[in-house]
């Protein structure tokens, strides 16, 4: 499968044919499970499989998925949801799988887009996804603008992340699954900072992030299509920012990191404690 590219991309040099494809897991009850490994470091090392996984919610895995998970010798399922998304729509519990939740945003950055989080069940969900779409916050709130927002602050001060770079130090943690709700924002920025951390390049990174868009595409599509009949073209153009991953969301990461710090050796050591030794620790128990 080729990933689409279109416009003047920057990036389009660095998107494969079939390699990224086959980072994807195929679960029946999960839409954006894939191993992190594969990715070269500068220095000429590749990230190894089977140590950093990503992922949207968890709460749908099937029976034949839950068996999956266990073979893939997961250590640590790390959630990046809120407490409310995580109470509604809790992980399966896995035998011998430490299950650490550390909100990456604050809780009251989800009551500023004044919405709940989805039932389950069909005959909920579509009243659910009515309601939403004709509430009057969608009809002036600016997605776009919002998004930019958001992704400018996640990588400084934060907790979530501040402590995901601990586990990561772990080797006994690893491999850890990190997710969030669609896997693609809390969680996109965590798979950034994992890959920059351990060499990766920015044109890496963003192809592991746009690669969202080929593993959502289905299950967002259909999503739009439910609220479309019940939306306005704006709310939809609204709701169409919410869903999707750009270059643009991953550059304002790339941009805050090196405004605040000038360097990413200077903002994983100052942000995060870590030290060039501790860095090359982790390579060492990451990299192969």
């Amino acid at each position: 499968m080729m990933i689409s590219v279109q416009g003047n991309n920057p990036y389009a040099k660095f998107y494969k044919e079939v390699t990224n494809m086959q980072r994807v897991i195929a679960l029946e009850g999960a839409h954006n499970f894939r191993d992190m490994g594969g990715y070269e470091t500068t220095d000429g090392r590749k990230v190894k499989y089977g140590v950093f996984y990503r992922s949207d919610e968890l709460s749908g895995l099937s029976p034949k998925d839950i068996e999956m998970l266990k073979s893939l010798n997961i250590k640590t399922i790390f959630d990046y949801r809120s407490n409310q998304e995580a109470q509604l729509k809790p992980d399966p519990t896995l035998p011998n799988v430490i299950y650490e939740l550390q909100p990456a945003i604050a809780e009251d950055q989800h009551h500023r887009m004044n919405m709940s989080f989805g039932p389950e069940g069909e005959e909920k969900q579509g009243n659910f996804l009515e309601s939403l779409a004709q509430n009057d916050f969608f009809k002036t709130f600016r997605a776009d603008a919002y998004m930019r927002e958001l992704y400018s602050k996640l990588p400084l001060n934060n907790a979530s992340y501040k402590r995901l770079m601990e586990i990561i130090q772990m080797p006994e943690h690893l491999g850890i699954l990190h997710h969030c709700t669609a896997g693609k924002d809390r969680t996109g920025v965590g798979a950034a900072l994992i890959l920059l951390v351990l060499g990766v390049s920015e044109q890496a990174v963003m192809e592991d992030y746009l690669l969202t868009n080929e593993t959502m595409r289905d299950f967002n599509q259909k999503l739009l299509g439910q609220i479309a009949e019940h939306a306005n073209d704006a709310v939809l153009n609204n709701f169409s920012h919410l869903l999707d991953v750009k270059e643009e969301l991953m550059e304002a990461v790339f941009r805050t990191i090196k405004e605040n710090y000038g360097t990413y050796d200077a903002y994983f050591a100052e942000e995060f404690g870590l030290t060039e030794e501790k860095r090359e620790l982790l390579k060492a128990n990451s990299l192969q």
